[in-house]
This record gives structure tokens, sequence and C-alpha cells, in this order.
């Protein structure tokens, strides 16, 4: 049970919000960081993430993550659409649990924050492109 609570808080993180200034880093590419997941039925949990996104056409992105916390390690795809140049929203599903959410990306420099939520909980990563 505690496993998916992370899970479903770690999904919700996925789709966090993010900003990005005029000379902010493109999108696509690899980004590591921290941030939390507080999962409906558990205890806030810190997480390391690695996301990679990949573009798929003007204004859609593929997003793929591997998150880890103390109890559990979860993988997860995604699609951000491009609202404006600092910031991606969209959805986000974990397989193995069945879990999906909203995510929303700021870009801000080098660096972005990922928030998301899922009927299972919510977080937030701050993640640096690598």
């Amino acid at each position: 049970m505690r496993s998916s609570l992370f899970i479903s808080f770690l999904a919700t993180l996925f789709m966090a919000s993010f900003a990005i200034p005029a000379s902010a880093a493109p999108l696509e590419g690899s980004w590591r960081g921290s941030g939390f997941v507080n999962p409906k039925s558990g205890n806030r949990e810190k997480v390391r993430c690695k996301m990679s996104y990949k573009r798929e056409s003007t204004k859609v992105f593929r997003v793929t993550a591997v998150c880890a916390s103390p109890s559990a390690k979860i993988r997860q795809t995604g699609e951000l659409l491009k609202i404006n140049p600092n910031l991606y929203v969209g959805d986000f599903y974990n397989g193995e649990y069945d879990i999906s959410g909203r995510v929303r990306v700021i870009l801000n420099g080098h660096h972005q924050t990922v928030s998301f939520s899922s009927p299972n909980g919510s977080g937030r990563i701050t993640l640096k492109k690598h």
C-alpha cells in the first residue's frame, strides 16, 4: 500500500508546473534533481529523479522519469504540450501501478520545477539540466 501511495505522489509530482524565461535552456534533453511527494494516505517523502524529454512535434514532448525514495523506485511516462516558452502541461502514466495524473513544468534558465497531481497524491521536483 505504501508503495502505491508513493507512486501516486510521484506521479502527481511529475505533473508539476514550470515557467521558462527567454534565456532558459531548451526542455529537450536530460534533467536531474530532487523534491518530495505527498501521498494521500501516507507521509511526505523525499525523492530523487532523472527525467528525459524528447520532442515529438513543435509543441509536443514525450517525457520519461525515474524517481526513487527510501521506500520505492518508480518509472513513468507522459506527454507535455508547450503552452509558451516557459510553460508545459500534460499527463503522466505509471503502468506498474496503473496511476495517471496531471503534470506542469516551468522552465527558468537551466532549472525547472515540476509539479504533479493525481487522485493518490501530489508532489514537486526541482531539476537541473545535464
